[in-house]
C-alpha cells in the first residue's frame, strides 16, 4: 500500500487492494476520480451577472 517491499517475508500479499492494482493511492500525486472535472447531471450554465465579464 505504501510502496515498501520487505525481503524474505513468508506471506507478502496485498490485503486491501486487488492484485492487479497499479500505483500508490496514498501518495499526493495519485489522481483521484473526485478531483477530476466531470459533468454534473442536470446542471445548467449560469448566466453572468450584469456588469461581470464571462
Amino acid at each position: 500500500m505504501f510502496g515498501v517491499t520487505f525481503d524474505e517475508h513468508p506471506d507478502l500479499r496485498n490485503i486491501y487492494l486487488p492484485g492487479d492494482f497499479e500505483g500508490h493511492p496514498l501518495r499526493k500525486d495519485y489522481p483521484l476520480l473526485s478531483r477530476r472535472m466531470k459533468p454534473w447531471p442536470g446542471i445548467v450554465d449560469v448566466e453572468a451577472m450584469p456588469g461581470e465579464d464571462k
